[in-house]
Formats: C-alpha cells, structure tokens, sequence
C-alpha cells in the first residue's frame, strides 16, 4: 500500500490493477527480498501480482543465497550501467539535443532566505553523488567520475527578471543541453521575479534541470523534497 498509495490491498487484488507500473513493481520486489531475505525478482511480481500469488512466489524461495546489497570497493575506473551506457552514447551522438532534459519549476511566493536556499543546493549535491558526476571519455568508452562536493561547478543561478519576461528567461534556461563528459548533470536557478502592481509580494521561481543519465521523473520529488528540507533546516540555523 506504502509504495502504490492506496489506503488498503485485499489478498485477491492486483498489483497493477492498483496502479502499479514496471518501475514500482521493481521497487516491490526489492522491498519483499529485503524483509524476507530472498532474491525475489521483479519476475516474480509480472508472473502473479496479486497479494496471495507474491505471498505463493515468497514461500517458494530459498533464502540461503540472498546476498544482502552492500557497500562495495570502488574500482580505478567505475563503469557505467546499461541505462547510462545508452545516455551516454546518445549524448555523445549530439550533446546540442534536449530530448533527455528532466526540468522542473516551481513558483516560491513569500519571504525567502535566498542564503539558506542557496546553502541547501550545497547540501543536497553533497549528499547525492550522481548530483556531482560525469562521464568522461576513455579509450572510446564512458566511465563515472565523482567530483568532490569541493570541486562540483553547481550553485544556485540568480537572476531578477520582470514578470512578462519570467516564462521565456525560465524556458531559455531549462533548454540549455548539457555535456556529460564534462559537465555535471544537473542546473538550478533562482528567477527573482518583479510582479507588477504588487510591490508587496514577493515571488521567486526555483528551476531545477537534469539530464537523464543521472535522475528520471521519478526522481524529481524526492530531490525537491531534499532541497525543501536542506532548506527548512539552513533558514533555521542548523548546518549539519
């Protein structure tokens, strides 16, 4: 119920029939496997995806050779998987595209810490490797390399931006293409925004864009989410 937001599952109900999709039915299985000490494959959910059959697919299991997932040596060189593989080559094939931009805007209205705003995206690129990563070439391949939080080019954009200017300046930015071999994948901005005939409120339009090798729709809540807290904390004096 946690992962498909529904108040309530019956034993006969169906997984997808409840809204259930390829990446949460994944999701699921990692989260059976993990309480249950199995390898229990996203498979298992697409075979019988009702409650009773991943209950059945469970029992039938043997959890001896489960291998919990943990932290391991990283190598010299760290490969890409097979999603970024493909990224990467269509990045390499024409770095000018946008097809793989994931943007998101929000509109802020009210007093803003724009030091504890700027000071939170800090915090989050510290947190989120992928946030702080790119993709050289070597030898005709792709390969991952982890900027120190130090060294990562990513900071908060500001710009103060009339109100009839404010969609087309937040366009210009979320179009900008990114190059993984020598950018990290992903830009923010703040559009300070000048609202006519209401010099008393303030509005402001946090834009955040990443490029596809490093997050998905999916992903973009949690890492607002992230930002928003990073946020609360910074404009509540706590930095840790």
């Amino acid at each position: 119920t946690e992962i498909l937001g529904v108040e309530r599952a019956g034993k006969d109900d169906d997984f997808f029939d409840l809204g259930g999709n390829s990446l949460s039915a994944t999701r699921l299985a990692a989260r059976i496997g993990a309480a249950l000490d199995v390898n229990f494959s996203a498979r298992e959910v697409f075979d019988d995806s009702t409650v009773t059959g991943l209950a059945s697919a469970a029992g039938r299991l043997d959890g001896g050779d489960y291998v919990p997932l943990t932290a391991q040596e990283r190598p010299d060189r760290i490969p890409l998987s097979y999603a970024q593989q493909r990224m990467w080559f269509l990045n390499r094939f024409d770095s000018s595209s946008l097809a793989y931009n994931v943007p998101l805007a929000i509109r802020l209205t009210g007093t803003l810490d724009t030091t504890a705003l700027e000071n939170a995206v800090r915090d989050v690129v510290d947190r989120h490797e992928v946030l702080r990563t790119v993709y050289p070439e070597r030898d005709g391949t792709g390969s991952q390399l982890v900027l120190s939080a130090s060294d990562a080019p990513v900071r908060l954009e500001r710009a103060r931006v009339d109100e009839i200017d404010a969609t087309a300046r937040v366009t210009e930015f979320l179009a900008r293409p990114f190059d993984v071999t020598t950018e990290v994948p992903v830009r923010t901005a703040l559009f300070e925004v000048n609202v006519y005939g209401e010099a008393d409120r303030a509005t402001a339009i946090l834009v955040l864009v990443a490029h596809h090798i490093a997050l998905d729709g999916f992903s973009l809540g949690p890492l607002m989410r992230d930002i928003m807290m990073a946020y609360t904390a910074r404009a509540a004096g706590i930095d840790d």
